[in-house]
């Protein structure tokens, strides 16, 4: 039996629109490099992973997860990273591709069956506009007792394969389809002025593993502050391209004085609380989305029930913030 979460029904078709059809032969045959995999068994979750095509390795240290960068093109600010907000302790990893054949996703067993998910494309991709974020997707909703995971195709009413994905396996073998979050594809701005003449620069990044980042700056000028927070789907219309999700966010950073080295390294990201919900809806063709903000205290450029216009081109090609961490 498989069950699939955030509407698989709805996100089907969309995502064989995105990344093609897939030829059943490949997706059975293509092999993880995961390090639990067997010839014989379906994989199991391991305590560290390392596929050659990755640019990433991690590993279990003491109930964390711990990232690994194989390469200094990735711009991190130190080589090994810690995956941020796991909401238990970690007892298993298995990384696969969901979509295209290179698409990688770390899947995170939890000490209680639990999933959490990582994106490596939140760790500092050219389409999410450079910045960096290693927080957890937190716990994914319908996944319980979860005990291992695999790499396979979904087969559509056809007999064929609409794209590859990763399955979670509970206690009694029933599987799971691990939903990565699909709209939208890259970083968005958004640009206001307030009637006081300085314009604002807001930047939304929506990562696929449901963790997002939303930065407020001067444009061209320096930068005011960084939250990290979760989201969870609420509405997914495909047909009409309209998605809302409710979020919650989990860190603010606040940035120093420009010039005041001294505070900037000091500064860290504090907690924050904030909850709220938002609606974008596709405009100009997919070249832009249109906000609205339906609860919550962010404002996201708008005020609640007015929209404001976010677009996948930033204004005079000016430099992506980066999240500063630990």
């Amino acid at each position: 039996m498989k069950t699939n979460l955030f509407g698989a029904n709805a996100l089907r078709p969309c995502i064989a629109l995105l990344i093609g059809l897939l030829t059943v032969a490949p997706a059975c045959t293509r092999k993880s490099a995961n390090a639990q995999e067997t010839a014989s068994a379906t994989p199991k979750a391991s305590q560290s992973v390392d596929r050659q095509e990755d640019p990433v390795r991690a590993e279990i240290v003491d109930g964390r997860v711990r990232l690994i960068a194989k390469t200094d093109e990735l711009g991190w600010p130190e080589r090994t990273q810690f995956v941020e907000g796991l909401t238990g302790r970690c007892v298993g990893l298995f990384v696969g591709d969901i979509g295209q054949d290179t698409n990688p996703f770390l899947c995170m067993l939890m000490d209680d069956g639990g999933v959490e998910l990582l994106s490596y494309k939140s760790l500092g991709h050219e389409a999410y506009g450079g910045t960096l974020c290693f927080t957890s997707s937190g716990r994914l909703p319908g996944l319980k007792d979860i005990t291992r995971f695999r790499e396979g195709p979904v087969m559509n009413e056809y007999g064929f394969a609409d794209y590859g994905t990763i399955f979670a396996i509970d206690r009694e073998g029933h599987e799971h389809e691990i939903e990565p979050c699909i709209r939208p594809f890259s970083a968005l701005y958004s640009y206001s002025s307030g009637g006081t003449g300085v314009v604002l620069e807001q930047q939304l990044v929506i990562y696929p593993d449901w963790t997002f980042l939303f930065t407020l700056g001067f444009a061209e000028s320096e930068l005011v502050h960084t939250y990290t927070g979760r989201l969870r789907p609420i509405k997914m219309d495909y047909e009409n391209d309209v998605y809302e999700y409710s979020y919650t966010m989990l860190t603010r950073f606040d940035y120093p004085p420009v010039g005041d080295e001294e505070a900037y390294e000091n500064a860290r990201p504090q907690p924050a609380t904030e909850r709220g919900s938002f609606r974008l809806t596709y405009k100009d063709g997919s070249r832009s989305y249109e906000l609205v903000v339906l609860s919550g205290p962010l404002p996201f450029a708008t005020e609640k029930g007015s929209p404001a216009r976010y677009r996948r081109v930033r204004s005079n090609d000016i430099p992506a913030p980066s999240l500063v961490t630990d």
